[in-house]
């Protein structure tokens, strides 16, 4: 297949979330879903880091990080509520959802696999 230089790449990328299983004390269990990654590019990336090493503060830190995450992160599938509705990807819901550490950290992970050319993990 050839190089294709597009001026933005989007892609979905699986994102696999470990839960403490609720059932099974001391076990975790998997979640999956898929969020439709666009990468920034070198220039906006290295400002982006430039801009975190500047901050003072766990708060302003973590800010920070959410809104990256959200700047590259523009939908998900393949997400439910309780009663197994659908939920819309909106900046509103995926801040309340980088709000569990699991979520978060699951997130980092794919994004962080996709951009380095590692393929994503598939089974166990």
């Amino acid at each position: 297949m050839k190089f294709k230089l597009v001026e933005k790449h989007r892609y979905w990328w699986p994102v696999v979330v470990r839960i403490p299983n609720p059932d099974v004390p001391g076990k975790m269990s998997e979640q999956k879903l898929e969020i439709l990654f666009e990468p920034q590019d070198r220039d906006a990336a290295v400002a982006a880091t430039e801009a975190y090493e500047k901050l003072v503060g766990a708060r302003a830190r973590a800010d920070h990080e959410h809104q990256q995450l959200l700047e590259v992160s523009k939908d998900w599938r393949d997400v439910e509520d309780d009663d197994r509705q659908a939920v819309p990807f909106s900046e509103e819901n995926f801040r309340a959802a980088l709000q569990k550490g699991w979520f978060r950290s699951a997130v980092y992970s794919a994004y962080s696999d996709s951009i380095s050319g590692n393929e994503a993990r598939v089974g166990n």
